[in-house]
């Protein structure tokens, strides 16, 4: 059995650590299909004096962007208790660290001098554990009374493990970590977190122990190899692989008692490992299909470029109305030209949203299945002023899951409303008819809707209003369950003093939410709590330039319809923003920046493999993902909207104005180019399903077969949508 401190006895907790290590010898198979946990950062100290995030020293919260509160009072304190442990004066210190600690909080964040906001607690701790040794003799001798008499108060408690008890636990391992008993709190909160099934949080316990507690009684060996089971858990081999590996050099021949038997800890853990691996390349798999990432390789019919079918959807009056859109607004139409409908795709039908007209394809056939609106009325209401005064592209999204296809859209009879909401709107996806549209108060939907389960995660603002809320939505019934305010953006203004709104992206893993703003600021949002884990902040040049219509040239970003896009493997996550010059990629369990780099500002993510991140813009670019070098970049004929490429093994795919372009993944070249039957259009987004390259353009739907699926005499299918 593990050795666990004395205290036990006080924490009746010995059956609790005999389940701890009989669930780890019995059912670790099972924790390999189990779903990732959520990640919570292993920081490092914060020292004082640190360089902050942004290049001119400005604290994350005061960068320019996305704004969100702190609590000045407790920002101050903190101050007060850095710039007094720069100059060694303790006692000082000290006692505004017990004001810090003691201070009721009227914001949950506090800022990090590594560009992070994070939990109020939590920075409080990392400012502890940044003490040098000397402060931490001070702090010892000014805290260690009151931490042993709460520690004492609190084991002579019954049934420890209820939430008031934790709570206090909580408590006193945040504001006196270093005394004599904190190593034995944060022990006993890591074998509690394990239970829970919080195995990041157990292994942030258990490892602030190791780095921070030199002097602890707590059996070394014992901890680490706890460490490294919750770090299996968690699904971070990497970090279990670097602790096996201290296990092997200062622990070696030894063994520990695991399920009542004596075993190898290098052996076992080892074996576990692989197996998570395994379990976290299906993961990876999984994932990538939503990245675009194949496993096999695509091969088009060259020689005679006939897709399986085609379906035109670009009505005449719609054309003319574009037309008219040049040349009664000055040129303010030229970015719905190059405008191509946002597309999802489930196992039967791709679905699309052009303008507010939502409507199916069956994949097999290029059949119409539905449609909510005539293409034709399009022409109409197209040519509102006020359709063009208060529109923003990037707005419209459709989504489908289970028996659902949600969109959103300024509805055709509000196209000529002035500053008309873009609503939320629910379709059966076998027939098209409306379930119900989302109707909150003055809400305008921005971002696209994410569903998990029951649930749709969505972001909004009120219209004269730049506050964004993250909204958590029924699925069945389009009501609001709770909502999240986030923060207050600063938007760019159109040449009619509209405000222009970020389009946040949202990525779910686990019971955590990543909010890309596109305005400087990315966000973790933990579910079940309903409350902000961490917020990312770096600098965001705000221009107050129309970004949709202009009097003269377009430009390339607003041509392209560049998004801000974001992509995780793992603990990493790479992330552009629209509208930014720059790539990132950030570690999200160390809470650091690993790297970055300037880009275009029109080049948007479209995939990642092991090597490389992909952007694309009017070329394609592979950047290096350990050196972040440009291993090499190709020009291509891009034209339209829609960026996106699908990643094969050898070779990616990219959608043109000149055909299919198969580029290179080694050095960029172009392999060869499928020349397609949609030469007219502009280009436009890419997708597989169901053995089919499905090219959606700003005119038409067009779907050709893999080599291998297709037949010597197959023959063209175009159909014009009614």
């Amino acid at each position: 059995m593990l050795r666990m401190s004395a205290h036990l006895k006080f924490f009746q907790l010995k059956s609790v650590c005999f389940r701890l290590i009989t669930c780890v010898a019995f059912f670790a198979p099972l924790w390999m299909v189990g779903p990732l946990s959520a990640q919570i950062a292993f920081a490092q100290p914060v020292a004082a004096g640190a360089a902050a995030a942004s290049d001119d020293g400005t604290s994350p919260h005061k960068m320019p962007g996305f704004s969100i509160s702190v609590d000045e009072k407790k920002l101050n304190l903190l101050d007060d208790y850095e710039r007094y442990i720069r100059h060694q004066m303790w006692e000082k210190a000290l006692t505004a660290l017990k004001e810090l600690a003691e201070t009721k909080s009227t914001s949950p964040l506090l800022p990090t001098n590594d560009g992070f906001l994070v939990d109020a607690e939590y920075r409080i701790w990392l400012a502890i554990t940044s003490l040098p040794a000397e402060g931490r003799e001070a702090f010892r001798l000014f805290f260690d009374g009151k931490a042993r008499k709460q520690f004492a108060e609190l084991s002579s408690e019954s049934g420890f493990l209820n939430p008031k008890a934790i709570s206090e636990a909580k408590n006193i391992y945040s504001q006196y970590f270093l005394t004599s008993v904190g190593d034995d709190v944060a022990e006993l909160l890591g074998n509690d977190a394990f239970e829970r099934g919080e195995f990041a949080q157990a292994a942030h316990y258990w490892k602030s122990v190791l780095d921070h507690h030199p002097d602890t009684n707590l059996s070394e060996i014992n901890l680490n190899v706890k460490l490294a089971l919750a770090l299996i858990r968690s699904h971070q081999p990497e970090r279990a692989a670097a602790n096996i590996q201290v296990i092997t050099q200062q622990f070696p021949g030894k063994k520990v008692t695991i399920g009542g038997q004596p075993i190898d800890p290098v052996v076992y853990l080892q074996s576990l490992v692989t197996a998570d691996s395994t379990k976290s390349a299906k993961s990876l798999e999984q994932s990538s299909l939503e990245l675009s990432l194949l496993k096999q390789p695509l091969k088009l019919q060259q020689t005679k470029n006939k897709p399986k079918w085609k379906l035109s959807f670009l009505d005449k009056s719609v054309v003319q109305a574009i037309a008219n859109s040049q040349s009664n607004y000055y040129g303010r139409g030229k970015s719905y030209i190059t405008f191509v409908p946002p597309m999802a795709v489930d196992s039967k039908r791709a679905y699309f949203n052009f303008y507010g007209v939502c409507f199916g394809i069956d994949l097999q056939s290029g059949k119409l299945v539905w449609r909510n609106l005539k293409f034709q009325t399009l022409g109409t209401h197209f040519n509102n002023y006020s359709f063009h005064q208060s529109s923003s592209l990037q707005q419209y999204h459709i989504s489908v899951s289970g028996d659902y296809v949600l969109a959103t859209m300024i509805p055709q009879k509000e196209m000529n409303h002035y500053r008309a909401r873009y609503r939320l709107m629910a379709y059966h996806k076998e027939t098209g008819k409306s379930f119900w549209t989302s109707n909150i108060g003055n809400e305008s939907f921005i971002s696209k809707p994410l569903v998990d389960g029951d649930h749709i995660y969505i972001i909004s603002h009120t219209q004269n209003n730049k506050l964004l809320t993250l909204n958590s939505l029924s699925l069945k019934t389009g009501k609001k369950e709770w909502s999240i305010p986030l923060g207050t953006v600063v938007s760019g203004t159109s040449s009619q003093g509209m405000p222009l709104m970020p389009v946040p992206n949202l990525q779910k893993q686990g019971d955590n939410l990543l909010v890309l703003t596109n305005n400087g600021a990315l966000f973790e949002i933990a579910i079940p709590k309903k409350t902000v884990n961490w917020v990312f902040r770096y600098p965001y040049k705000v221009s107050q330039q129309n970004q949709n219509y202009y009097y003269a040239a377009i430009k390339e970003e607003v041509e392209l319809h560049t998004n801000g896009q974001m992509i995780r493997d793992q603990n990493l996550v790479y992330f552009k923003e629209a509208g930014a010059n720059e790539v990132f990629a950030l570690d999200l369990v160390a809470k650091r920046v690993i790297w970055k780099r300037p880009v275009k500002v029109s080049a948007q993510i479209v995939g990642i493999d092991q090597n490389n991140v992909y952007l694309l813009s009017k070329e394609l670019e592979a950047i290096d993902r350990k050196s972040h070098q440009l291993n090499w970049a190709v020009s291509l004929p891009i034209a339209a909207g829609g960026l996106s490429a699908l990643i094969a093994p050898e070779a990616v795919l990219v959608f043109t104005s000149r055909g299919i372009f198969e580029i290179s993944k080694t050095n960029g070249d172009i392999n060869r180019i499928y020349r397609g039957s949609d030469l007219t259009s502009l280009g436009g987004a890419i997708d597989f399903c169901n053995d089919l390259v499905i090219c959606v353009s700003n005119q038409s739907v067009t779907a050709y077969p893999v080599e291998s699926k297709q037949s010597p005499d197959n023959s063209v299918k175009e159909k014009s949508a009614p």
